[in-house]
């Protein structure tokens, strides 16, 4: 019997207020595609290239996809991009609230928040610059 009971990460839920504005803004500006949206339009599943899907859950309640560290709010997910400096640029030109962006050394990291208050990570590695 194998020991590895998981397989692999199936998709992430996150909370937006708006699902057709949020679908929207995740296609838009991040390249998502839309993969599938319930009947009851209380959520839906986009996707990238490579990697799980990202499951958007409609709801009024006040909450967001991230967490707290020694007072500061960090991403619950990072992606990857071959293209940092392109997105940051292209974020920046539609007003999306950029929180870092910098080289760590072992790469570049880019925060920002999206209009639903969610902080979003990502990294490019320096072997892809």
């Amino acid at each position: 019997m194998n020991d590895a009971f998981l397989t692999k990460l199936e998709h992430m839920q996150i909370p937006v207020r708006d699902l057709d504005q949020s679908i929207h803004w995740y296609v838009t500006n991040l390249g998502f595609q839309l993969t599938g949206k319930s009947i009851e339009h209380h959520h839906a599943f986009l996707s990238l290239e490579e990697g799980p899907m990202l499951m958007l859950w409609e709801t009024k309640e006040d909450t967001h996809a991230n967490f707290k560290f020694n007072g500061q709010t960090m991403p619950v997910l990072l992606f990857n991009t071959r293209e940092i400096h392109t997105l940051h640029d292209h974020l920046k030109s539609k007003n999306v609230e950029i929180t870092f962006y910098q080289d760590e050394g072992f790469g570049w990291v880019l925060k920002f928040i999206d209009l639903n208050g969610n902080m979003w990570g990502v990294i490019q590695l320096n072997n892809c610059i």
